[in-house]
């Protein structure tokens, strides 16, 4: 997780500086949101099946693979000077596709390795998510921005290289079997099965709602934020990377002392919580007038997405039965995730019509409805215990 994650971070910086580079269109950058966020409703919705007949170590290998060998086509194609806003929205698609496979494979082998105790998964995934934190947000997004202002195909060439270092990782991962009874049903049978345990549990049903209204405002807000930078706050390609690095700073705080947060505020209090810090955050960034007080707030929405994250997976890994957790992880990331891409397209749309501030404004105030709602549908849950 930790060299991918860097070259995941190099390429935060480096899509939406290839994109504006292409286009100054806020709906032509959007696209190339819309098109990484597509996948989760596409794709989503049969990836569970197959982690659950397929060993998981496996489905990782393959998607790191597939997205390496991705990036290094795009990287051919700047070269040769054939790079267009269409082909970055297709790359974008498969790194998101090889991301749905591989997330879902990991977050079902977890428990494999250390079994189902929630206070163990929350500190072990905690401390997973603010390892990836560290090179997503902290060290990848700097490098991308730099890389990018010395050539636009260097930031993608290092991601690639970190997909075929990662698989090569994944191979220390212990071996497992696929889980028992997975190829029982057909593909459709299988996705059905996965959707009907998800529907039967209301907290999952529910958590699963609110990410969706976590996501869609962070892609509301995110999806124009480069033009935002480089308009409003004058930053530059290597700035712009160090303001999306603020964002580890709580990221990598909250990661780790995740499992400490669910027991004293429980899932749901987390999740409240979280939402009401992104909303503080894209507000702060609205009203900055430098990119100092604007990376102070973006790293409020860092410290956010890294603990709604903790909280819901340790959730599903502590509760949903092995044989099952694939395709349950896959329906709640496709309702969690699958219409974020709606985000993207809104903010494109509001930032053309109102100007680039306007999404940042939005999502606040889209969040501030969602605390309320979801603070009375889940606060009501006990807090998680721990050891």
């Amino acid at each position: 997780m930790a060299v991918s994650s860097v070259g995941d971070g190099a390429l935060t910086a480096a899509m939406p500086l290839l994109a504006a580079y292409l286009t100054r269109d806020p709906i032509g950058v959007a696209v190339v949101s819309v098109g990484a966020s597509l996948p989760w409703f596409v794709v989503g919705v049969f990836a569970g099946a197959w982690v659950d007949r397929l060993p998981r170590r496996s489905v990782m290998i393959v998607s790191d693979v597939a997205r390496g060998a991705a990036l290094a086509v795009l990287v051919t194609l700047i070269l040769a000077g054939s790079a267009s806003i269409p082909l970055l929205a297709v790359v974008a698609f498969v790194l998101t596709t090889g991301q749905v496979f591989f997330d879902a494979a990991a977050q079902a082998a977890l428990p494999q390795v250390l079994g189902r105790d929630t206070s163990v998964l929350g500190r072990a995934n905690g401390r997973l998510f603010a390892t990836q934190t560290v090179g997503a947000t902290l060290a990848g997004p700097p490098i991308g921005g730099a890389l990018f202002g010395v050539a636009p195909w260097a930031p993608f060439a290092v991601d690639a290289a970190s997909f075929v270092a990662s698989s090569g990782f994944v191979l220390g991962v212990p071996r497992a079997d696929a889980p028992e009874g997975g190829n029982r049903l057909s593909i459709r049978a299988s996705v059905r099965e996965g959707f009907a345990y998800l529907f039967a549990s209301r907290i999952l049903v529910t958590l699963a709602c609110a990410l969706t209204a976590y996501n869609v405002c962070f892609n509301l807000a995110s999806a124009t934020l480069v033009l935002f930078a480089q308009e409003q706050l004058g930053v530059t390609d290597g700035t712009f990377g160090l303001l999306l690095a603020s964002m580890s700073a709580g990221a990598i705080a909250i990661g780790m002392v995740s499992a400490r947060v669910l027991a004293r505020i429980g899932v749901g209090g987390a999740v409240v919580a979280s939402l009401a810090a992104q909303g503080i955050g894209w507000a702060g960034v609205a009203l900055s007038g430098s990119v100092w007080l604007a990376g102070v707030s973006l790293a409020a929405t860092g410290a956010a997405s890294t603990m709604v994250t903790v909280a819901v997976v340790s959730e599903r890994q502590s509760t949903v039965p092995d044989a099952l957790l694939g395709r349950v992880t896959s329906a709640f990331r496709l309702i969690g995730n699958g219409f974020a891409p709606l985000g993207g397209v809104a903010g494109g749309l509001l930032a053309g019509a109102a100007g680039l501030r306007a999404p940042l404004i939005a999502a606040p105030v889209l969040l501030a409805l969602c605390v309320v709602v979801f603070g009375l549908l889940l606060t009501r849950r006990a807090p998680i215990n721990e050891d």
